[in-house]
């Protein structure tokens, strides 16, 4: 599943073609969100209940509060497991972020792959060049993939970041 999910998210980060879904996060975000929906449905992901979700609030029953950006898993109404069961995928969305919102992000990944027991997070830097990775400082390094993308000279250039070979 690992190697699907990249190579959804990498589709649609490319499908994300029009210089307008640059100009604000949630622009990109709304965007992206259906890119990927479809991917997840072309490789026959969305199956058994899974479900694509954005900013889905965790509670207290996650033992955590925070609003990720999108997360693909089975919600425990639908498979009756724990909230630590059924999660495939996180993604954390920033716009031009500084080095200090990017950690912040990695920390939030970080929570979602400790907590909740997610095995793949992705970091997106939208209308930047530099995909940040080289910040993260936490232990889960091997579950992150980051990307940076922007228009440049009317063409999206795309640059991955990863720790292991993807």
């Amino acid at each position: 599943m690992r190697d699907a999910l990249i190579k959804a998210t990498e589709a649609a980060v490319r499908a994300v073609d029009c210089m307008r879904f640059f100009q604000t996060e949630r622009g990109f975000h709304g965007r992206f969100y259906c890119a990927l929906q479809e991917q997840l449905e072309q490789v026959g992901l969305l199956t058994n209940g899974a479900i694509l979700e954005m900013e889905y609030q965790k509670s207290s029953r996650h033992k955590l509060t925070q609003r990720p950006d999108i997360v693909f898993h089975i919600p425990v109404e639908h498979s009756g497991e724990s909230v630590h069961s059924n999660n495939f995928a996180v993604w954390a969305l920033k716009r031009r972020a500084t080095i200090t919102e990017a950690q912040s992000d990695f920390r939030k990944l970080d929570e979602m792959f400790d907590t909740l027991h997610y095995p793949l997070g992705f970091f997106i830097n939208i209308d930047a060049a530099d995909p940040m990775l080289k910040y993260y400082e936490g232990t889960n390094s091997d579950r992150i993939i980051a990307a940076s993308v922007k228009f440049i000279d009317s063409k999206l250039d795309v640059h991955w970041a990863s720790s292991v070979n993807a």
